[in-house]
């Protein structure tokens, strides 16, 4: 019983960290690490897959520095492995190849966050002394820790799931928000090139053809455009092209010649 819980006890100890404070700031950074890889990997675009990928990367270099300075060794490691996965991914210009290299990366912040649980338990200067009873009592809090930090890994992997949950939602409210706008768009152009060339048409019908532009602007839209508004803006948008045509419409009829 005593060499089984010496051994136990010993293991534990040799993750303990000198410095607390730098691990709690290292458990900081590399949560940021994580969360940008993690964003990285719903990209779409390389563009945007490296620029998390870059994020991650400053939030991972601030892990190293952190867990050399507070000794904890397996999460030092993880983060020197989640730097080199980073880097290839970065060299990379293929999306695929960039990809895979992130996601190792994020398998390792992930590994770098439960080896800095496993640093940062409280109070982890055990006195082994040879009464069996007290070693019991150790070996017993000792469990008790192991409890704490398995519910705290716990709250993380749930707190990580309902960020994940909410950005899919939100995705998808966007994606079908950017459905209903392209479908205006397309019937909205529509309509104003019909009530465009009526105008004009109109105009022409009794003599009054002064070449005068019916819009300041185009009313074409990109995607791009649709994708930077919201769907009231892009109701509004069109309206307004509409009301625009209009009201040119009628000072035109002001102006004509056959009216002077």
């Amino acid at each position: 019983m005593m060499y089984t819980i010496t051994i136990f006890i010993s293991f534990f100890l040799s993750f303990v960290p000198n410095n607390s404070a730098e691990c709690h700031l290292a458990y900081q950074d590399a949560t940021y690490g994580f969360q940008h890889a993690e964003s990285a990997m719903e990209a779409n675009n390389i563009e945007h897959l490296k620029e998390f990928a870059k994020r991650s990367k400053i939030a991972i270099e601030k892990v190293l520095i952190s867990t050399e300075k507070c000794g904890c060794i397996e999460a030092n490691n993880a983060s020197y492995e989640a730097l080199e996965n980073l880097n290839k991914a970065l060299e990379k210009e293929k999306f695929e190849t960039t990809r895979l290299f992130v996601n190792r990366a994020k398998k390792n912040a992930h590994s770098i966050i439960i080896a800095l649980d496993i640093c940062s338990v409280e109070n982890p200067e055990f006195i082994l002394i040879e009464n069996v009873d007290n070693l019991i009592e150790q070996e017993q809090l000792l469990v008790e820790q192991q409890k704490r930090l398995m519910e705290r890994q716990k709250k993380l992997d749930e707190q990580m799931k309902r960020q994940k949950k909410l950005k899919e939602e939100l995705k998808i409210q966007k994606e079908t928000m950017l459905r209903e706008q392209k479908m205006i768009k397309a019937d909205a152009e529509v309509s104003l090139q019909q009530l465009e060339s009526a105008i004009l048409s109109f105009k022409k019908t009794i003599g009054c053809e002064e070449t005068v532009s019916l819009t300041e602007d185009p009313f074409e839209r990109t995607f791009l455009d649709l994708e930077s508004e919201s769907l009231q803006a892009t109701k509004i948008f069109y309206a307004s092209k509409a009301r625009e045509m209009i009201n040119n419409l009628l000072n035109a009829l002001d102006d004509c010649d056959w009216k002077k």
